[in-house]
């Protein structure tokens, strides 16, 4: 996985004056601070354990065998070694106890961790230079105490089950699910992919991105995404808009690149990916930026980046779209989610207001640990941590989740280094807001043939555009998400076609649920009529309802765009009453009608409008729901 080596404060004394020693031992030292710097753990280990049997009192050499061993993992040891350099002289450097700290977090000795951040606290001198480290000690001796408590926490769910079907021998990371759960993206060094071995581990064929889809509950032999998406280089951390057609993710080191690492997005377009495009320097910087998530309707991108000015090794960072549809200036998630040490892979989900991400720095279980917080009244609440087994000693990163709540994540538990994909369900108390999924078909109403259409998602109640979509222009497949709590306008319209809109009343205890809802335009042409479901009066009135001035403001604007258009509009009603009544029930309505676009600017002549009463069902009126179909307005072009 590309990742940057994360600071530990490795702190090379400038100044500092070395006593005297023999010669070898100073070789060794300084031989095994290079293989440091080149990340060669084990044979740096190598020379300051070779530096120390000679000269057992050199103090340099077991406080950076103390560190190395945590870079390695090594805990055991790297307490042993901070515990002889501490014997040898307490006072070498606050740093010691620090590094005790972190290896005793790792090895459940959550009391002699809060000891020895307390003495890092005592020692390191309280000045406006150590600010930035004091924060790091506080935070350390915070989750010191308070993981007690969540190590201790009774699970509240089955343990995860690594996915046969997906993991190989290979690390397999970075999952995510579409929102039916029918397909997992995910990213894999296996062999197969586009490039060749890593000389120095046989095993890692480079990053490249790979699918599943679930079939009859069981998960397909994974396949590769085609190019552009994958490429010679490393091509990883595949993030996907609702529906599927736009995903971001990072490519590294490329001839145009911004930093080492750079967020790229494209778009399907009928069935070809565009060109992967380089997201340019107002979403990337000059340094790591990386794992993003992309929310359901496409307007929200929330990424990991190591740029200066976070608050610590790597933070999470958002961007929005403006109001001229460009991506804006990223903003730093702040302090209550973003701790001194390091959050990466950011999840969100479905809802568009639930976050899942990884963090060191929040108390846990060890190594990284999968959390989440919800954006609520404008600002994000403090993380909570998922809890076991989901979380383990190991690392545990890169959480997604289907709107119906299956969870899946990548983890190195079964080895301590190599990732394999789990999968999880959570509690429902752990699980995103509800949503409803609708999806379908757009197609031409006389041909059947699929329609590449703008697809609106609008609050039918305050005309608020919530997002825009397309249909797929080969498929004219469309998919949207629409979170529970509001009420929704989803229309479609193409250059051409009457527009359609359908309504979706989706109350804060809405359960789950996909709906199919194929939509068939209707040719722009004399003759053509629509039913216009969303235009609603006052019950056996002829008063508009406010929520029918967004579907009238969509007949308003397609009459504006089609100037020598003349429209009848049709008032209908159910059998319901009498005859008389209905008739004059309909006139009204559709009068009203007339009125509101005629304000609206469209010219008298060519609105017309026509009261026909009961007289013209296109459903059974002896059932509710039939009687609601009949109860509706009617467009008509009877010039064009």
């Amino acid at each position: 996985m590309k990742k940057i080596i994360q600071p530990v404060l490795v702190l090379f004394f400038i100044g500092l004056t070395l006593l005297a020693h023999a010669q070898e031992p100073r070789e060794l030292y300084n031989d095994g601070i290079r293989v440091l710097n080149s990340g060669d753990f084990n044979k740096a280990i190598g020379k300051f354990k070779e530096a120390v049997n000679l000269k057992n009192d050199y103090q340099d050499a077991w406080y950076y065998l103390g560190i190395t061993f945590n870079y390695a993992k090594d805990y055991e040891n790297a307490v042993y070694s901070m515990s002889r350099l501490k014997s040898i002289n307490p006072n070498y450097n606050p740093w010691m106890y620090y590094e005790a700290c972190k290896a005793l977090i790792e090895l459940d000795k959550l009391d002699d961790a809060q000891n020895a951040a307390n003495l890092f606290l005592e020692k390191l001198e309280d000045t406006p230079n150590n600010m930035m480290s004091r924060h790091q000690g506080v935070y350390r001796l915070n989750y010191a105490k308070e993981s007690s408590k969540i190590r201790s926490s009774a699970p509240t769910m089955s343990a995860p089950q690594p996915i046969a079907a997906i993991n190989s021998a290979s690390g397999d990371y970075m999952p995510q699910v579409s929102p039916t759960g029918t397909r997992l993206y995910f990213t894999s060094v296996r062999q197969g992919g586009f490039d060749d071995p890593d000389a120095s581990n046989p095993t890692d064929f480079g990053e490249d991105l790979y699918f599943s889809s679930l079939t009859n509950d069981a998960w397909s032999t994974p396949q590769l995404l085609p190019e552009p998406l994958n490429s010679m280089g490393d091509d990883f951390g595949s993030a996907f808009t609702g529906d599927g057609q736009v995903m971001v993710y990072v490519k590294c080191e490329t001839p145009e690149g911004i930093g080492n690492c750079d967020l790229y997005i494209t778009q399907l377009v009928g069935t070809e990916w565009s060109k992967p495009m380089n997201m340019g320097n107002v979403v990337n910087s000059e340094e790591w930026d990386s794992q993003p998530t992309i929310s359901s309707d496409g307007n929200r991108i929330i990424y990991t980046s190591a740029r200066t000015g976070g608050y610590g090794g790597s933070d999470l960072y958002m961007v929005e779209k403006n109001q001229l549809g460009e991506w804006g200036i990223p903003q730093n998630l702040g302090g209550i989610v973003n701790s001194p040490f390091n959050e990466n892979s950011p999840y969100l989900a479905p809802d568009g207001k639930t976050l899942y991400f990884a963090s060191n720095g929040h108390p846990g279980y060890g190594g990284m640990d999968i959390f989440y917080c919800l954006f609520e009244n404008g600002k994000w609440s403090k993380p909570k941590n998922l809890g076991a087994p989901l979380n383990s000693r190991g690392d545990d990163t890169n959480f997604s989740i289907s709107a119906e709540g299956m969870g899946y994540f990548s983890s190195s538990r079964l080895d301590g280094s190599n990732f394999e994909i789990f999968q999880i369900e959570l509690p429902d108390e752990l699980k995103p807001k509800p949503t409803v999924v609708v999806q379908g078909i757009v197609s031409n109403s006389k041909t059947q043939e699929p329609i590449g259409a703008v697809v609106l998602i609008e609050d039918i109640n305050s005309g608020e555009l919530i997002s825009v979509n397309k249909s797929n222009s080969s498929s004219g497949e469309y998919l949207v998400v629409l979170p529970a709590g509001r009420n929704y306008s989803v229309s479609a319209s193409s250059k051409g076609f009457f527009f359609y809109s359908q309504s979706f009343e989706l109350p804060a205890d809405t359960s789950y649920a996909e709906i199919t809802n194929d939509i068939a335009l209707e040719p722009i042409e004399k003759g053509t009529k629509v039913v216009l479901n969303n235009i609603f009066f006052e019950s056996g009135r002829a008063e508009l309802k406010p929520i029918s001035y967004v579907e009238l403001n969509k007949a308003v604007d397609l009459l504006k765009d089609n100037s020598t258009m003349v429209i009848e509009i049709g008032g209908h009603t159910d059998n319901v009453g009498s005859d008389a009544l209905n008739l004059s029930l309909s006139e009204k309505r559709a009068e009203a009608v007339r009125k509101y676009m005629i304000l609206a600017g469209i010219e008298e002549e060519r609105v017309r409008s026509k009261g026909y009463g009961e007289t013209v069902p296109i459903a059974d009126n002896s059932t509710e729901e039939g009687r609601a179909k009949n109860r509706r307005t009617e467009f008509e072009i009877v010039e064009f």
